[in-house]
């Protein structure tokens, strides 16, 4: 039986996922330090430990901000075998490390947990198997009783990456849904690839449930509603007060940090 736990860090409130199967588990995401990636790797060793034992444990990263792959070269060290991510993800991986932790420790905001991090950028990066772009040939893994597809797409980074379980009907989508803050549209965005992202996510047909990079598991309609903001925000780019609105689930939700998840 696979099971699949949700784990959400600071600092950035990010999600990260460990999907147990009866060969292996799958971590979707490292984490923004390497305290974290050594905390997934242990937890996805405990987890393994409580269905079939020792097995692999692959890490696959959803794209290149600090938040979701600082605790990538940590995880790997403490036990995890290889790294999947985008081929965009392996061509900038030195940039994008340098200048995320230039930025990191001249913002007073993170500077005390900048001080943390490597000083040399190079102990963050890691070896990566880069995924397929093509919608030719799916890549992916085989966790004994479960299927985790990667896609590679793109617009919130130019590196996304989304896992899909198609058995489950769960896809972690990264950056590309936001839940509970507004969807992040920087430098290394477009708004047509991400608005073209969504739409290819939405035609997963058995999908029912979204893990976004930060927030609570949303569903199709929320997908759906964002998807319009960023179409929104798309065809009016010149508009300077036109910006991305912060959407949230319905209900009450457990929005705690540190928090570990199950997904029934």
């Amino acid at each position: 039986m696979t099971t699949i736990s949700v784990l959400r860090t600071d600092p950035a409130t990010v999600n990260s996922a460990i999907i147990t199967g009866s060969s292996g588990s799958l971590i979707v995401d490292a984490g923004p330090c390497p305290d974290t990636g050594r905390h997934l790797a242990a937890r996805a060793a405990e987890l393994q430990a409580q269905t079939s034992g020792p097995a692999r444990t692959d890490l696959v990263i959803t794209h290149d901000h600090w938040d979701h792959c600082f605790g990538a070269a940590a995880l790997l060290e403490a036990g995890g075998d290889r790294a999947f991510a985008s081929s965009s993800f392996a061509t900038d991986q030195a940039a994008s490390t340098w200048l995320a932790l230039d930025a990191l420790r001249h913002d007073p905001a993170t500077a005390d947990f900048a001080s943390q991090l490597p000083l040399d950028p190079s102990e963050l990066f890691v070896d990566v198997t880069a995924v397929d772009s093509s919608t030719q040939h799916v890549s992916g893994v085989d966790l004994g009783d479960c299927w985790a597809e990667f896609h590679v797409l793109g617009g919130h980074s130019t590196a996304d990456l989304i896992v899909r379980l198609p058995e489950s009907g769960v896809v972690f989508v990264g950056d590309l849904v936001e839940e509970g803050d507004p969807p992040q549209a920087a430098a290394d965005s477009s708004l047509s690839q991400w608005a073209n992202s969504l739409r290819r996510i939405l035609d997963f047909p058995e999908a029912t449930t979204f893990i976004p990079g930060h927030g609570v598991p949303v569903d199709r309609g929320f997908v759906q509603r964002q998807l319009g903001d960023i179409d929104g925000m798309r065809l009016h780019q010149d508009d300077t007060e036109v910006a991305l609105p912060a959407r949230t689930m319905p209900g009450d939700h457990d929005r705690r940090v540190p928090l570990e998840f199950s997904l029934s």
